[in-house]
C-alpha cells in the first residue's frame, strides 16, 4: 500500500494564525485562518510579494472536545469562535499546507485596535475584517470575560443596568415585592478562576460560579429576562425574571408547593378554570370589595356590605341577601 508522506504523522507543521471567516458554507463550524509565516498580512501585492485576500484561505476542521463532539445532530455547538481570534493548529497535509486544522484557540491581550473599518472592505490581514473585535472595551485588558475577571477597576456592565431596571412591585397597602440586586460592583463576590462565563456575540450571559460562599448559577438573555439561583437573591435562593411576558404550559398537572407563604403581587389577577377549589384551616379573608357575577352557593353566608340576590343554597334552601347581608332562609 502507498503511504502519502505528507498526511500527518509523517510530516506534521504546527502553525499559530488569526482567524478572518467564521461563516463556514458548509455549517460544520469550519474557520478561515491567516496563518503567521505562511500568508502575507497584507489583502494586495506589496513589492512582489503576493497579497492573500480572506476568501482565498483554505476553510480548517475544528478539532472539538470528546465530551462536545457534534454527530447528525447531537452534541454541543461546533464553535463559538468570532473571527479576530487567535488559534493554534496543523496542517495536515505537512508543507502542502492546503488541509488546516484548528487544535484550540489562545486568549490575550489586544494592545491595539482593528485598523479593518467596521463598514467597508478591510485593509488588513491577520484582523477581523468586519472591523468589530477586539472590542474598545477589551483593548490592554485580558479576553477573559469580566465577570470571571472582577477586576474592581472593569466592572460588567450587566450590574448597572441590572440595577436600573430593578422591579418595584406594590399594590395598594398589601404586599409588595423589589428585585434583589446588587446595590454596586463591590456587592459581586465572584474570584477567578471559580467563575465560568460564557457570553455571546449578542449578550447572553451564561455562568456557573464556585466562588467559597458566593456559589451561583446564572442564565441572562440580552433583552434583561434571567434566572439567578443565589446571587444578590442570597445563598439557596432562586429569581425569575422577565422582561416580557411569561407563559407556563403544561398538559398535565401543575404543583405549586411551599412550605412558606405564596404571595402574589399584580396589577389584575384572572383565574379562568372550570371550576376552583379552596380549603383552609384557617378561613379565607378578603380584604377590599367583592363583585360576584352569577349565582353562590354556601351552606351558611354572612356579609357587612355587598350585593343583593337570592339564591338556593346546597341543601335546597333560598337564600336572601340584601346589601350583602343574609335577609330571609327559607325551603324551596
Amino acid at each position: 500500500m502507498k503511504v502519502k508522506q505528507e498526511f500527518f504523522g509523517f510530516n506534521p507543521v504546527m502553525w499559530m494564525g488569526v482567524v478572518e471567516d467564521n461563516n463556514d458554507p458548509l455549517k460544520l463550524g469550519r474557520l478561515r485562518v491567516r496563518i503567521f509565516g505562511w500568508h502575507s498580512g497584507s489583502l494586495k501585492d506589496v513589492d512582489g510579494e503576493p497579497g492573500v485576500k480572506t476568501e482565498e484561505l483554505p476553510w480548517a476542521q475544528v478539532m472539538q472536545p470528546v465530551n462536545n463532539g457534534p454527530n447528525s445532530g447531537v452534541g454541543g455547538p461546533v464553535t463559538g469562535i468570532q473571527q479576530g481570534t487567535w488559534v493554534m493548529g496543523m496542517f495536515l497535509d505537512g508543507e502542502i499546507a492546503r488541509e488546516p486544522l484548528v487544535m484550540g484557540s489562545i486568549p490575550g491581550i489586544a494592545t491595539q485596535g482593528n485598523p479593518n473599518p467596521v463598514n467597508g472592505p478591510p485593509s488588513e490581514g491577520f484582523y477581523d475584517p468586519d472591523g468589530v473585535y477586539p472590542l474598545n472595551d477589551y483593548l490592554e485588558k485580558p479576553d477573559t470575560n469580566k465577570l470571571a475577571r472582577n477586576e474592581e477597576d472593569e466592572p460588567h456592565p450587566i450590574i448597572n443596568r441590572r440595577k436600573n431596571a430593578k422591579m418595584e412591585a406594590q399594590t395598594g397597602n398589601f404586599y409588595g415585592f423589589n428585585e434583589p440586586v446588587f446595590d454596586s460592583w463591590k456587592d459581586f463576590k465572584a474570584k477567578y478562576p471559580d467563575n465560568k462565563v460564557w457570553e455571546t456575540k449578542s449578550g447572553h450571559i451564561f455562568e456557573v460560579d464556585d466562588t467559597n460562599a458566593f456559589e451561583r448559577i446564572h442564565i441572562a438573555h440580552k433583552n434583561g429576562s434571567y434566572i439567578e439561583m443565589g446571587g444578590a437573591a442570597g445563598p439557596g435562593n432562586r429569581i425569575d425574571k422577565v422582561a416580557g411576558d411569561w407563559m407556563l404550559l403544561a398538559d398535565d398537572n401543575i404543583v405549586v408547593s411551599s412550605i412558606g407563604p405564596i404571595n402574589i403581587t399584580a396589577l389584575h389577577t384572572n383565574i379562568l378554570s372550570k371550576t376552583i377549589y379552596l380549603g383552609t384551616e384557617s378561613g379565607v379573608t378578603i380584604k377590599g370589595p367583592v363583585k360576584v357575577v352569577g349565582s353562590v352557593l354556601a351552606d351558611g353566608l354572612s356579609s357587612k356590605a355587598g350585593s343583593t340576590d337570592k339564591f338556593t343554597a346546597v341543601g335546597g334552601r333560598i337564600v336572601t341577601v340584601t346589601n350583602g347581608i343574609i335577609t330571609a332562609v327559607s325551603e324551596a
